[in-house]
């Protein structure tokens, strides 16, 4: 698939919002595991984790990794998503320890390191989750080269100040840090844990 044709299909499956009280509208019509073989998907950042230290595209060399952009203050949403990823992990069995689960955050202006240390260990979340945050530059650079959406918006009737709408999709890497496949919301903890096994005895 041509790069335009997957900006294209990444673009389908925006969400319309991510605020309390909103009604989940994701859009994708993907089905299920979506692959794109060599997608130009992923480069270069620098980034902190959960505990401070300072982290880079390295960070995903070594092992197969299912990563997902979102944020801590997400009311529904990203905790959907993470409890399904951690349902995947389950499915996995032996095979989960093989792989690393990252969240990269989408709003670095509140997901401090020590706002993630705390959000990453919920009940249902895979364990052994990371969150990935930095600089408003760095997040913007690490989303940009993922072909992310993600845009902030103001809630006037909010405690919370603001949202950031953003696309509700799972990324899965491989041993090298390469883009290997995509999952759209739609995907079922039992076919995104099919796939991690396929690859894992694959590798591809």
């Amino acid at each position: 698939m041509r790069l335009s044709a997957l900006t294209a299909a990444f673009a389908a499956l925006a969400l319309t919002a991510c605020g309390p009280g909103e009604t989940r509208t994701d859009v994708a019509r993907s089905g299920q595991t979506t692959s794109i073989g060599t997608a130009d998907l992923g480069g270069p950042f620098t980034l902190v984790d959960e505990t401070g230290a300072t982290v880079t595209e390295a960070e995903l060399i070594g092992q197969p990794s299912l990563v997902y952009f979102g944020f801590s203050y997400c009311p529904d949403i990203c905790p959907t998503a993470l409890q399904k990823l951690g349902a995947a992990q389950e499915a996995m069995g032996e095979a989960a320890d093989e792989v690393q689960f990252i969240m990269v955050s989408v709003d670095p202006e509140r997901d401090t390191p020590e706002q993630l240390a705390t959000y990453v260990t919920n009940n249902g979340f895979p364990k052994g989750l990371r969150g990935f945050t930095g600089t408003v530059e760095q997040v913007e650079a690490a989303r940009k080269a993922w072909k992310v959406y993600a845009q902030k918006t103001e809630m006037e009737d909010s405690q919370m100040g603001y949202t950031v709408d953003h696309q509700d999709i799972v990324f899965l890497t491989g041993r090298d840090g390469k883009y290997v496949a995509f999952f759209p919301n739609r995907s079922t903890p039992t076919e995104i844990a099919g796939r991690v096994r396929n690859y894992l005895a694959t590798g591809k």
